[in-house]
């Protein structure tokens, strides 16, 4: 499975490399998304049924580049989850169902 590099998630996050290694290890499942802060274990407590693992992941995520929570869109390249950076053309971490990879973006690239 193909994920962004600890580079690209730098750069484009904005965020030292300390910090984009570990969500490249949350990403590829070296670094469990429950022992990361306490929103992924938070949001799992409130759930009825256990939640996808990668949405734990993005949970995780959104904690360390600190974002404004775990959304969802529809869009034509299909259904992802990302984490709300809170300006349509910040890079943020998107995460695909359909072929399970995570990639990295701006929501406005996607909302069309």
């Amino acid at each position: 499975m193909n994920y962004p590099s600890v580079k690209r998630i730098s750069e484009c996050l904005s965020v030292e490399k300390a910090i984009a290694k570990q969500i490249r290890g949350i990403m590829d499942g070296s670094i469990d998304p429950l022992t990361v802060g306490t929103k992924a274990s938070q949001y799992a407590k409130h759930c009825f049924r256990d939640p996808d693992f990668d949405t734990l992941k993005l949970w995780a995520i959104d904690e360390l580049y600190e974002t404004c929570g775990v959304e969802s869109i529809s869009s034509v390249y299909g259904t992802a989850e990302y984490c709300n950076a809170g300006d349509l053309y910040a890079c943020t971490v998107f995460y695909f169902p359909s072929d399970g990879r995570f990639r990295i973006g701006c929501y406005a690239d996607y909302a069309v």
